[in-house]
């Protein structure tokens, strides 16, 4: 299968709202003490583990013939923000701990899945998810800027 490029360019302006317009989609990103139009940077990554969890555990669902009714991730992500103020810290600039919590109604052949068919559910939603892989496995990252002339 060819590789998917997933592209998305961001504007930010006077003020700290960041705008990308993804496929027919206008995104904001903005903080609380500003103008408070969105959610900030760090709510919205720990919205995008829950959201491709959720989708990831639908398109299971579905190769595994499972009824999945309703799918609820709960996520609490720990982060010390003083690297990020500049400020000199041991802990990472990052999240120290995501800890995720899914509530899952969920039949198969009419039955309730059992506890335990919940917990391998997940594990197989968490492998062939690509946010949680990254977590668990960091992607390249490169940065450059523009330069003029």
């Amino acid at each position: 299968m060819a590789n998917k490029i997933v592209e998305v360019n961001t504007h930010m302006g006077n003020d700290w709202r960041v705008t990308a317009q993804v496929r027919e989609h206008q995104l904001v990103i903005d903080q609380p003490s500003a103008s408070n139009t969105g959610a900030n940077p760090l709510e919205t990554f720990v919205f995008s583990l829950a959201g491709c969890i959720s989708t990831i555990a639908k398109m299971v669902a579905r190769e595994q013939k499972i009824r999945l009714n309703t799918i609820d991730v709960s996520i609490k992500a720990d982060i010390n923000t003083a690297g990020l103020q500049g400020l000199e810290t041991d802990d990472p600039v990052g999240f120290k701990r995501i800890d995720m919590l899914v509530d899952m109604d969920a039949t198969n052949g009419g039955s309730q899945l059992t506890d335990q068919q919940k917990i391998v559910f997940l594990d197989v939603v968490c492998h062939r998810c690509p946010i949680h892989d990254n977590l668990l496995k960091p992607s390249l990252v490169t940065h450059e800027t523009m330069v003029n002339g």
